[in-house]
């Protein structure tokens, strides 16, 4: 009995720490879709300024939905309430399935998605100004990052821009950059080359955050029917 006394109050104390440190990230997520939206005013030369606002409410949907199942799942280990513990498993299963639904939902769409991406990007670089605007500051530091010039190339830029490159595309920022000493690849080929490098990575974060999910699901009901059974009526049911 007394190992199982230190079992559940060593399962407690993990659960309750690692979703005190997943309501701190959704604080954080919170705070950045707010600081967005408010901040939108300032991309007025994009022209989908809808998409950022898009960005903005996802992150502060996410933010919301990671801050009340950390709740619960902070308060169920805290307070040991079995009600508060079921619906901790509720909203984590529900999490789950969503992020499945989603993974299935890109691979579906994914040559649509896709497409709207590199029709938006085109359509900015095809936009490309002086170098001041937030538009052209977001393209530029793409370019210096990746050494890259254009989306699928430099003829990307409309022709007075061709003429006299941004100083992004090529290497060292001169103060003239051509076509002659301009980067020679894309950036789509340098962004896709730096996904697939990095998808091992991809792969295992998402079956980490699945398996982090599955362990709390599984932490929780634990606690629950060790509750449930301290007061002696255990349901057939988690």
């Amino acid at each position: 009995m007394g190992c199982q006394d230190f079992l559940a109050g060593t399962i407690r104390v993990i659960l309750f720490g690692l979703n005190f440190c997943t309501l701190l990230t959704g604080g954080v997520l919170l705070g950045c879709g707010v600081y967005v939206r408010i901040s939108v005013n300032k991309f007025t030369d994009v022209d989908d300024v809808s998409a950022i606002d898009v960005a903005a409410y996802f992150l502060i949907a996410l933010g919301c939905l990671v801050v009340v199942v950390s709740l619960f799942g902070c308060l169920g280990a805290c307070l040991q309430n079995h009600v508060l513990l079921a619906f901790y498993f509720t909203l984590m299963l529900v999490l789950l399935l969503l992020q499945i639904a989603i993974g299935i939902l890109y691979a579906v769409e994914r040559s649509e998605i896709e497409s709207q991406i590199d029709e938006a990007v085109k359509k900015t670089i095809d936009n490309y100004g002086d170098g001041t605007s937030s538009a052209d500051q977001a393209v530029d530091a793409i370019q210096e990052l990746l050494s890259c010039c254009g989306y699928e190339s430099k003829m990307d830029y409309n022709l007075d821009v061709i003429i006299n490159l941004p100083k992004s595309c090529c290497q060292d920022s001169p103060i003239v950059c051509t076509i002659a000493n301009s980067y020679n690849d894309g950036c789509k080929s340098k962004i896709n080359d730096f996904l697939g490098s990095q998808s091992m990575l991809v792969i295992i974060v998402v079956c980490s955050v699945a398996v982090f999910e599955i362990l709390t699901m599984l932490a929780a009901c634990y606690l629950r029917r060790r509750e449930l059974s301290d007061i002696g009526t255990v349901p057939y049911s988690m």
